[in-house]
């Protein structure tokens, strides 16, 4: 529900309603964004008549922003759709302030110096961008979200939170008063006895033995194990309860502190909102200068500063309070038990979680108190997903393309990337491919036209050639590792040029399907992003992904 909530909340800025873009955005008009807006000064041609099935023939000769914006409308009615019939360097000319609106960029079949500038502002006001740029059969995504953090990542394997090394002391008592001598359960109580009650159990029974110690491993919970099989009774031919316990040994047997990448971004986190509200403090003061008739270049992204409360709240609390654990997530898994006894585990657990929830909102408060700013600096349901999702959040920082394309540091993990990637498999054909993108950038500028778009293709050989030199060169790369004159093929040049440029709908089809995904990741901060850029191979049906 939060997550519909967000994207509701979310304005697009499509560049470019190329064959690209528009699948891209039907992917988002249909689950229901906010609103999109596009800037195209395009006008439609028959090759658009070709791969963008959201024009037709009617469509000829008229602003293809206006068409494939009314075209998407028709999809979803509660979606607001605009448009904008300029080109966006021609738009960022009058209105330099004009991306400010929106909550994500997406930009498609753009040139390079336009996507330098559209980057730039995007970095200095937190605003996540996707680039896309569908060539023949490639396919190009990068990700630009700045400092991303994600609060539901959905990890493949959960962590199972049922404090069996810790129990709350409210399981103590449910144990102490129901199950305090397992033995002399009658035989239908003892089938229904929770594999929680009968693990713990068995750890204060392993921890009795060894001087108090907590079983870790893999030896110790072999014995833990032992314990368990000793619990089996002759008289219960299907002893399911047991065999959940010795299933859960392996994995319910860890204490929920924070992880390594938790940890960290925990610790920072009271530092970040010092720096956010300083930030915005003085932000706000340069507007009042300004007579209140600017934007100022810096933003802060929707949600960010909650973030960082949350996380510091939490910091707190593990340091505290909770002897370095953090709260109790406060579900439990289907387990055999009888139907009165589950329920009260079910209630023990959600009781301690709201518990452990109270102790970081008071935090929290505590936290925007010190810095002056809102006394409830986030809701109750927020706070409730973070920390049911402390054990999982994940933060990423994304350099600009800005940077990628400056050079500095950047530049220079770029270079380190690319040359390690041209030397292990469909990765290799990746960073070829990224790198004749490059070069035929390169090429667009001088010539104004991509190579390969006229009839005899093969005579913009040896200039992407001499491009691919040059952006190598740029890059900061040596031209080959094996002596040849350049790190990439000559038939995959040679390739490349027989495309033309050519955005074919089967490749744009599948990069907006892709990107959309992304979109969607970026507006809820759910699930895990890409980390940076994403190739499609469509002449192999390869993918890789390269953190450039």
């Amino acid at each position: 529900e939060h997550g519909q909530a967000a994207m509701e909340d979310c304005s697009i800025c499509l560049i470019n309603g190329s064959a690209t873009g528009a699948e891209t955005l039907k992917n988002l008009v249909l689950p229901g964004i906010g609103s999109f807006t596009i800037v195209d000064g395009a006008t439609v041609t028959a090759a658009d008549l070709g791969n963008n099935f959201f024009l037709d023939e009617d469509s000829l000769g008229k602003p293809r922003a206006q068409c494939v914006t009314e075209m998407l409308m028709e999809l979803n009615e509660h979606v607001s759709g605009s448009y904008i019939t300029d080109e966006i360097s021609e738009v960022l000319a009058s209105r330099p302030e004009f991306l400010h609106a929106f909550t994500l960029v997406i930009a498609t079949q753009m040139v390079q110096a336009d996507l330098k500038r559209v980057s730039a502002i995007c970095a200095a006001r937190k605003l996540p961008l996707i680039v896309l740029h569908t060539y023949g059969f490639l396919g190009y995504l990068r990700l630009d979200l700045g400092e991303h953090q994600v609060v539901e990542s959905h990890p493949d394997h959960p962590f199972p939170d049922l404090r069996i090394l810790h129990p709350p002391a409210a399981l103590r008592a449910l144990i102490s008063s129901k199950y305090a001598d397992l033995a002399a359960l009658s035989t239908h109580d003892f089938s229904h006895t929770p594999w929680v009650v009968l693990l713990i159990k068995a750890v204060d029974a392993w921890k009795e033995a060894n001087s108090g110690a907590l079983p870790s491993a893999y030896k110790q919970k072999k014995e833990v194990k032992a314990i368990i099989e000793s619990y089996r009774r002759s008289d219960i031919q299907a002893d399911v309860n047991i065999e959940e316990a010795l299933a859960a040994v392996n994995t319910a047997l860890n204490t929920p502190s924070p992880s390594s990448s938790v940890s960290a971004i925990l610790r920072v986190a009271r530092s970040k909102v010092s720096a956010m509200v300083a930030e915005q403090q003085q932000s706000q003061m340069t507007n009042e200068e300004e007579g209140g008739t600017t934007s100022s270049s810096v933003g802060t992204r929707k949600g960010e500063l909650a973030f960082w409360v949350m996380a510091a709240a939490t910091q707190s609390f593990v340091e505290q309070e909770a002897g370095g654990l953090l709260p109790l997530v406060g579900t439990i898994p289907d387990m055999t038990a009888d139907t009165a006894t589950y329920v009260a585990l079910q209630q023990l657990y959600a009781q301690q979680a709201a518990i452990d929830l109270a102790a970081v909102q008071a935090h929290a408060r505590e936290i925007a108190s010190a810095e002056g700013i809102n006394p409830d600096p986030v809701s109750t349901d927020e706070l409730k997903r973070f920390c049911k999702n402390a054990h999982s959040i994940q933060l990423f920082a994304y350099h600009s393309l800005a940077e990628e394309y400056g050079g500095g540091e950047a530049s220079e993990k770029l270079a380190g990337a690319l040359s390690s990637s041209l030397s292990s498999g469909d990765a290799a054909s990746a960073a070829s491919l990224y790198l004749l993108l490059r070069a035929a950038q390169y090429f667009r500028v001088d010539s104004s036209r991509w190579p390969g778009s006229e009839d005899d293709c093969a005579q913009d050989v040896a200039p992407l050639k001499r491009y691919l030199t040059e952006a190598v060169k740029d890059i900061g790369m040596s031209n080959s590792s094996n002596g040849s004159s350049s790190p990439v093929p000559d038939d995959l040049v040679a390739e490349f040029c027989r495309w033309g440029g050519a955005e074919m709908h089967a490749i744009a089809s599948v990069m907006g399907g892709i990107a959309s995904q992304e979109a969607i990741k970026a507006a809820t901060h759910q699930y895990v992003p890409l980390n940076n850029t994403f190739i499609f191979n469509g002449a192999t049906g390869t993918t890789a992904t390269l953190e450039l």
